[in-house]
């Protein structure tokens, strides 16, 4: 090891002692001072004016790897590394010229096998004595976790820098806020938009903030929906109309977030988004409406193919009324009307005239414009009210009808009209799909039971040719198997299950035909 150079130390005088400082720290008088110096866990060091080291307890010789001898052979500068030197060069020659007391340091040792330390030292200068005495304490595991600490400082800072700069890329208004719930940071996107400054919404809390762009009348609900989230950690989801700036409009927008955890899942932030989706919005009124009108003219082509079960199921109660009118008729004519035989045959006439008014009632219903109306209905009612419809239609294709009805069902939420139309759909499918079988019975089946939790299951199959190869097409819009068929029963009758919170599909039933599915959820509070 390269000897430092000492030059700053030179012209010093070190006074007389009556007892070399050697002897004097090996021979104390104070024996008790002595284990105490031997058995202190810090490092403790004596050296002289020049640096050289003529006393040190075991915890220094242990933190150097050096042992007593070899240290007293070298000097603080000797084990000092070489960029620590010269503040320490300077500390102790103001320490030597009386300009300071005691100094403490932050430095590296080099060890004895060349590896370095991390030292605090504090040194002081013992009055009246022409030497230093210092204590020594190993920091280098504080350092090393200064150090980690300080790289992951520097990484989380370069990357907020990066998903700083990467969220002003990204054609997306994003947010983020602390973990009350204050926003503390809007992309520029989100700034122009709005046309609100970042200091608006920046630690000015959701309300007081972000709220100056949200429509007046959202405000209440969207302000008590994020802090219901902000206060159970739940991701958050609104969508309110906000203010765009541009026009000075307020559009349709969807605004959601999530919480960033640290290891202990306590949340520390908040990131967000703000989507824009008026036109989605509008367009979606518009489809619907396109919907309805597409099912309504679905319903006038299914009515007309089943003009003749109209007819009979008409016909029934008319006939009854005619019936019955005649009878009393001839009651009359030959004077045999007795008043109890009267009020049987007018009530006989009342109730065949009220099928009639109910038969033409539904069937104005199923056929009318008139919007979608919701409400609790036993699926069951609906599916007797349909294959009475079509009753006539099956007895004309020679149709067999096996029912299994699960009683007591729970009730579902939907309308009447619209369950009417899928079921008379499904049905009048596989009606047409049996018409040419001969080699067989011509079978449908219409059962309905719970399904999974929560749900009620309607399925109605056929012993018909099948769907084939067009299986997974069949919900496809203006596909179809039929020679003459639009390719939109289907279609429609899915989206009329799926705006009913349900589900609709088909599968294979083996040996031949098809089975369809469709599923409704079941109106609140009304589980069995």
């Amino acid at each position: 090891m390269a000897r430092p150079d000492f030059s700053i130390m030179d012209g010093l005088q070190e006074p007389v002692l009556p007892v070399e400082p050697e002897k004097r720290a090996r021979e104390p008088n104070d024996q008790r001072w002595r284990a105490a110096f031997e058995n202190s866990a810090i490092g403790i060091i004596m050296a002289d004016f020049k640096g050289r080291y003529f006393a040190a307890n075991s915890a220094f010789l242990n933190m150097l790897g050096y042992t007593e001898s070899e240290l007293y052979q070298l000097t603080f500068l000797d084990i000092t590394h070489e960029d620590d030197r010269r503040a320490n060069q300077d500390l102790v020659r103001e320490l030597v010229e009386g300009k300071r007391q005691h100094f403490e340091m932050e430095k590296r040792y080099r060890r004895k096998d060349g590896t370095s330390v991390w030292v605090r030292t504090n040194v002081a200068r013992v009055p009246g004595e022409p030497f230093w005495f210092g204590i020594v304490e190993d920091i280098t595991q504080r350092k090393h976790v200064e150090e980690e600490l300080r790289l992951q400082v520097e990484a989380v800072r370069a990357n907020e820098r990066s998903l700083r700069e990467l969220t002003e890329t990204i054609p997306q208004m994003l947010w983020s806020a602390d973990a009350d719930g204050g926003v503390d940071y809007c992309n520029q996107r989100a700034l122009d938009y709005t046309g609100l400054s970042l200091e608006q919404v920046r630690g000015a809390g959701w309300m007081a903030g972000w709220m100056k762009a949200v429509h007046q009348d959202d405000i209440e609900k969207m302000a008590q929906a994020w802090m219901s989230a902000v206060s159970t950690g739940e991701p958050f989801e609104y969508e309110f109309r906000c203010l765009h700036a541009a026009d000075h409009t307020y559009r349709w927008c969807i605004s959601r977030a999530l919480p960033l955890r640290d290891q202990k899942s306590r949340i520390i932030k908040w990131f967000g988004s703000v989507v824009d989706l008026h036109d989605w919005k509008e367009a979606q009124q518009a489809l619907q409406i396109a919907q309805a009108e597409l099912a309504r003219v679905s319903r006038l082509t299914t009515m007309g193919e089943l003009a003749a079960s109209i007819a009979h199921e008409v016909n029934q109660p008319l006939a009854a009324v005619t019936n019955n009118s005649s009878a009393c008729l001839r009651l009359l004519a030959d004077r045999n009307l007795g008043s109890e035989v009267l009020r049987r045959a007018l009530e006989e006439i009342v109730a065949a005239g009220t099928r009639a008014s109910a038969v033409i009632a539904r069937i104005r219903a199923f056929i009318t414009k008139a919007p979608a109306e919701r409400s609790e209905l036993d699926i069951n009612e609906v599916i007797q009210e349909v294959l009475a419809l079509s009753g006539h239609q099956l007895h004309e294709n020679h149709v067999l009808l096996e029912r299994q009805l699960t009683k007591p069902l729970p009730l579902v939420l939907g309308d009447r009209v619209q369950l009417q139309q899928v079921l008379l759909n499904l049905i009048m499918n596989g009606v047409e799909a049996m018409a040419g079988v001969t080699d067989r019975p011509r079978l449908l089946c219409v059962h309905s039971r719970v399904g999974e939790p929560g749900n009620v299951l309607v399925e109605v199959s056929d012993w018909g040719t099948g769907l084939g190869l067009g299986a997974d097409r069949v919900f496809t819009p203006f596909y179809t198997t039929k020679a003459n068929g639009m390719g939109m029963g289907l279609p429609i009758s899915r989206s009329l299950v799926e705006g009913h919170g349900g589900r609709l599909w088909a599968t294979p039933n083996p040996p031949h035909g098809t089975v369809f599915f469709f599923t409704l959820p079941v109106a609140a509070g009304n589980l069995l």
